[in-house]
Order: C-alpha cells, then structure tokens, then sequence
C-alpha cells in the first residue's frame, strides 16, 4: 500500500514513524521545512512538492494544526487535483463538525473519499504509538483504514457519519480544557495557601481525583518550564470550536466558556506558544507571581 502524509509537526513525526514499522511507502511532505526530514525510517521519503506526496497514493493523511491549515495543504495548494479518484483521504487534525462536513463534500465531489479520524492525545501517546482515534465516515472507509490507525493508536472508536468523530473529539478536549484551568486554580491556590506545588500534586495524587493528564503536567507545573506538548493556542482554538458546537446542539457549556477566557487571557498575555499546562504560570503571574510568559 503506498501511502501519502501532509503535516510533520511535533504530533505527525511520530506517527509518521510509527506508521512506518507497517513496511509501506510513505511520502511525506510539510509545507515549512523541518531539520528532522532526513531522520526518518527508509521507507518514508519527505519531498518539498506536495504533489508528489499524494500522487498515486492509496491513502493520504493529513495531520496539521487547523481547518485554514487543512485547506491549504489540500486544496490552495492543488494537492487534491494529484490525487487518482478514489483515493482516502483521512484527515486527522482538530477542526469543526460543520467544518468537517464541508470538508468532505469537497472532497467526494472530486471522486475522492473522506475519513475524520481526529486523535486524543499529544506528543508522548504520539511516539508511543498510544493515541486515541475518534472516526466519522463511510464504515468501509474506516474498516480499511483501522489496521494504519492501531500502529499509531491504542484504540480506534468509529462513531457514525462525518462530524461524529469531530463531535466528539471537540466535547474530549472540552472537558481536557476544563481540567487545565482548574489544575491552574488549584496549584495557585495552594501556593497561596503554603503549600509547595509538589505538596499539591502528591495529595492530588493519593485522592479518587487524579488523572492521567494531571500526571503527564505534572513535571512542568513543578519545574515551572512548559515545552510544547499541546500548545496553549490550539487548546483555545479548541474549546471555541466546541463552544460554538454546543449552541448547534443547543448545549450548556458554562464551565467550558469560562476556561476558555482564562486561556484567551492567557494566550494574549503570550502563553499561547506554550504547553497548555502554563495556565498555572499565567495564574501565578495574575497573583503576584513572577513567572513571565
């Protein structure tokens, strides 16, 4: 199977290598380059032309960081005028349910196929090859999908039509949006209360409360130093996307709507680059702290 790949960030490299141990040709193609190109395993070449990255593939995946991006990698860029009818294209960025649906209408109108598999899950379940794939499309085009999919994730749910898998990935990260800003609450409040944020994450951690996310942020709210992971902008891109679903569906998210104005705050005091954990930097600079973004 020849298989074509669209976005090498830091969650696509890893997947990128994982998919890789399945044998198949895969070629990859970023639209900025990126000094990891030629630290990839010898069945996966990265071009610099986007049309030879899905020309005469069976399958192509895109991996970038929103709907603008999506359209640019496929459509201003002419990527999909490349591709042989019939190709999958399976898109597994974050974007919106009625952004999902627009999208795949485009795409069955050139006699192509579409698959939303959007992931939970950042870097480290990434290179784990421990992601979580929430799918929405034609069941055949998941069924032949799903044996790609489990190499780079733990478990693969197909939830229905085109917007299912974007529904649901969107109301995931609303509730992972809820958890950061009230992790920030609670290490800042426990500072101010005396305790060390070490204290706070060992009591946390013996409570019927923890989680895996509080245990994966852990390191950095303690060290005060937030790479990456998950930046703190598409956190918030996130949770506006699942906010405007919510009045779709005629949903309440009060809780969700407050996060997300911290994280706006946060984002446009320069916290956006950030690991979405740097929440608690914000907070501490809110209340005197020193930690600057």
């Amino acid at each position: 199977m020849k298989l074509g790949w669209l976005g090498l960030g830091n969650m696509g490299v890893p997947m990128v290598r994982n998919l890789a141990r399945l044998g198949h040709s895969i070629t990859a193609y970023n639209r900025t380059v990126k000094p990891f190109a030629q630290d990839m395993p010898e069945n996966v070449t990265v071009v610099s032309d986007v049309h030879n990255a899905v020309a005469v593939q069976d399958v192509v995946f895109v991996m970038v960081s929103d709907f603008a991006a999506v359209e640019s990698v496929l459509f201003d860029s002419g990527a999909v005028e490349s591709m042989e009818q019939g190709t999958l294209v399976v898109n597994m960025s974050t974007i919106g349910v009625e952004e999902s649906r627009r999208l795949a209408d485009r795409i069955y109108s050139l006699g192509l196929r579409y698959l939303e598999a959007p992931v939970l899950g950042s870097v480290k379940p990434a290179q784990d090859g421990a992601l979580v794939v929430v799918a929405g499309g034609q069941v055949d085009d998941f069924t032949e999908a799903e044996p790609l999919l489990a190499v780079m994730a733990r478990k693969s749910f197909y939830l229905g039509g085109v917007g299912q898998g974007a529904a649901m990935k969107l109301l995931v990260n609303s509730f992972l949006g809820i958890v950061m800003e009230t992790m920030a609450e609670t290490v800042i409040y426990g500072e101010l209360s005396g305790f060390a944020r070490e204290t706070v994450f060992d009591v946390l951690e013996a409570s019927a409360i923890w989680s895996p996310v509080l245990s994966a942020k852990r390191q950095l709210v303690v060290t005060d130093d937030y790479p990456a992971q998950f930046a703190l902008k598409h956190l918030l891109k996130d949770m506006r996307l699942a906010l405007r679903q919510a009045e779709v569906v005629h949903g309440r998210l009060p809780l969700a709507s407050t996060a997300a104005s911290v994280m706006s705050e946060a984002v446009a005091s320069g916290f956006g680059d950030l690991d979405m954990a740097s929440l608690v930097a914000f907070m501490a600079a809110q209340t005197g702290g020193e930690r600057q973004a």
